[in-house]
């Protein structure tokens, strides 16, 4: 069903459900009773933004381009504008944030969630505008994997392939087991992020204009770890049968220029297919099961 946030001259309202949420009022009082403590609500003329609010809305961005995948998008995106409203309102009424400042964050926010820039308000607006923010359904949660029996590992032939942005990705094998399948993997090396991510970064840079070079420098570093979703996050997996697999977790680690990591599917591979395939992007592998490999 599509959903509807009421958008104030501020920010988006704070719905029943977050208007009482004692944590959220709390924090949102203490960043105001901060940014008043160290003298830096008064604007004074400065063209610069105040750095407090802009370092606080930065790591509002940040988290909301990271979605938990267990959280439906219309959601995470009505429970991020929410939280976002209310804190430019503190911040706009502690004198931390001019209209336009306002304006521009409020945008940036859109953005980060996939939506589109808001048009400003008419001078001297004092009312509110409803936002389309979506439609959708909360995900179906994936059934509880059982205790599976290992089979054994299947071997992959030509695992080891080129990825974009100078990466190379390795399949190292499919674990069988009685009730599921794993497909562990490799990264290295890693992709290049600045190249990679270079659109999304630049944006990053913008947000963080005006904030000490050595603290942008932490939160771009950040930043580039969290875009850098494992490689296990895209595999897929079928098979010559038709199976329709589901993914059901996994995991990974890494340092370096490396990543190391595994992502189980649901169900196991039936009796009698003679072929997996397995693919990344655009990356297809495909794996002989037949013969030996065949479950008893």
């Amino acid at each position: 069903m599509a959903r509807l946030i009421e958008w104030s001259i501020y920010g988006p309202c704070l719905g029943a459900d977050l208007a009482h949420n004692a944590d959220i009022v709390r924090r949102l009082r203490q960043l105001r009773d901060t940014l008043i403590r160290e003298g830096r609500t008064a604007r004074d003329g400065e063209p610069d933004m105040n750095q407090g609010a802009q370092r606080y809305l930065v790591e509002r961005l940040m988290i909301a381009q990271d979605r938990p995948p267990q959280t439906e998008v219309v959601q995470w995106r009505q429970q991020m504008l929410a939280g976002f409203g209310g804190a430019i309102e503190a911040l706009r009424a502690a004198e931390a944030m001019d209209s336009d400042e306002v304006h521009d964050w409020n945008n940036r926010m859109h953005v980060a969630l996939g939506l589109e820039p808001l048009e400003p308000l008419p001078p001297g607006f004092n009312g509110g505008r409803a936002v389309f923010i979506g439609e959708g359904e909360r995900p179906t949660r994936p059934p509880a994997p059982p205790i599976a029996r290992f089979l054994g590992l299947i071997p992959v032939l030509d695992g080891d392939r080129e990825v974009p942005y100078g990466g190379r990705l390795q399949i190292l094998g499919i674990e069988r087991y009685d009730s599921k399948a794993a497909v562990t993997w490799r990264m290295a090396p890693l992709p290049d992020a600045e190249s990679k991510y270079a659109e999304e970064l630049r944006a990053h840079d913008h947000d963080t204009e005006g904030l000490p070079d050595q603290e942008r420098k932490m939160l771009r570093r950040r930043f580039q770890m969290q875009l850098n979703h494992p490689a296990g996050d895209a595999l897929t997996l079928s098979d010559d049968l038709g199976t329709e697999y589901l993914k059901t977790g996994g995991g990974a680690s890494g340092g370096g220029n490396e990543q190391t990591g595994r992502a189980q599917f649901m169900p196991a591979v039936p009796k009698g297919a003679a072929e997996l395939t397995i693919r990344w992007d655009e990356l297809v592998f495909r794996v002989q099961i037949g013969g030996p490999n065949e479950a008893k």
